[in-house]
């Protein structure tokens, strides 16, 4: 422990020079001495001493006690007395100041050596307690915050599950209450309408789970080689049934191999959501864009599309969970597909980056090892 440092404040200079023996010859450095209130205060800001040892009738303007007022406000240093003076307008005035000890003179060694020991001790243990309040306080502000956050998150969810719930409750209600007066062409619309929604909570519900299963470190890496071309096509052929007409879906292959070794559940889940997000953020009778390029010991996926892009203050974010762009609008979504998308490429031992222009589109990049001797462990 490093020796304690002080700083006297004293105007008689025959009781400085002995209270500096008496200091020194109990261990503690003086790192200086002064007689008047203004200095105690430039030199208490300047060597920040351990504790001041202060008299209170001082040369200068201002007396010890108001010294002590301003040391302990501005630099938060345990004061100590050191005074003649016992009547009781100054000892208010000195309570008044909260000291760490009130000595009288002419001092005892034994005692200076005690209070300065017990003032040290308690203007520590006040720091700690600080410290731990503020901690207290500051953990407070972020459960605080964490449970604002959930809440906000709870909301997004429930408000996603609510919209295919509506289509299915009242496209069942319209067949129920009229089915028997629709024409084929309506009764299969509601079907369809039946069938998309309840597709849509399918993807919503696993993506959750998936979520889930990854911030909890459940989410199990397994690779096996898949053909990954005949993969990507069965991917491509199913969005491109759910959308129709709406879209054009094209898929290239950017050399000839076939087999990869990747985790094909974690695959779907990857290719699934940028395909569907790249769907979701274009506009009508726009296409979207899957490139497969082999390299020697990787494996590129590039999807492209003719969407809205992203805006520059919204792409630092955008692999969080529940983080959207600020330019979607009314468009549907969570915010979780791009978060399963980058768990799914860290699994894999991947990268995943992207490049986006406003109101013309983007294109996310995820990079793969394939082979099996290039795999995370």
């Amino acid at each position: 422990m490093n020796p304690i440092r002080i700083l006297i404040v004293e105007d008689e200079q025959l009781v400085a020079d002995d209270l500096r023996e008496t200091l020194e010859y109990l261990g503690y450095i003086v790192c200086d001495l002064v007689a008047s209130g203004e200095e105690a205060i430039f030199k208490a800001e300047q060597l920040q001493p351990d504790l001041v040892l202060m008299d209170i009738r001082l040369e200068g303007e201002i007396d010890g006690i108001e010294a002590s007022f301003e040391i302990q406000s501005r630099f938060h240093l345990p004061v100590v007395y050191l005074t003649a003076n016992a009547d009781r307008v100054t000892l208010e005035r000195a309570k008044a100041s909260h000291p760490f000890g009130y000595i009288l003179k002419p001092f005892d060694e034994r005692i200076l050596g005690t209070t300065i020991e017990i003032a040290i001790s308690r203007h520590q243990a006040e720091i700690e307690v600080k410290k731990a309040l503020f901690a207290a306080k500051n953990n407070q502000e972020i459960a605080e915050s964490q449970n604002q956050k959930t809440s906000q998150n709870l909301y997004i969810t429930v408000h996603e599950f609510r919209n295919p719930l509506t289509t299915i409750k009242l496209s069942a209600e319209m067949l129920k209450a009229y089915g028997d007066q629709m024409s084929e062409q309506r009764k299969q619309n509601h079907i369809n309408r039946i069938e998309s929604a309840t597709d849509s909570l399918n993807n919503l519900l696993e993506n959750i789970l998936t979520l889930g299963r990854s911030e909890s470190q459940n989410l199990v890496f397994n690779p096996k080689p898949i053909d990954i071309v005949t993969f990507c096509e069965e991917i491509v052929e199913s969005l491109q049934i759910s959308v129709k007409e709406q879209y054009k879906i094209n898929f290239s292959v950017d050399g000839n191999s076939r087999i990869a070794c990747l985790d094909e559940q974690l695959m779907w889940h990857l290719l699934n959501n940028l395909l569907a997000n790249a769907i979701k953020y274009s506009p009508v009778g726009s296409k979207v864009f899957l490139k497969l390029i082999w390299a020697e010991n990787s494996l590129c996926f590039q999807v492209t599309d003719e969407g809205i892009g992203i805006p520059p203050e919204s792409q630092s974010h955008l692999f969080e969970p529940f983080q959207r762009a600020t330019n979607v609008g009314s468009i549907p979504g969570t915010g979780l597909g791009l978060a399963i998308v980058k768990r799914s490429t860290e699994l894999h031992g991947g990268t995943i980056y992207f490049d986006s222009a406003l109101g013309k589109g983007t294109t996310f990049t995820v990079k793969l090892p394939w082979k099996l001797d290039t795999l995370p462990v």
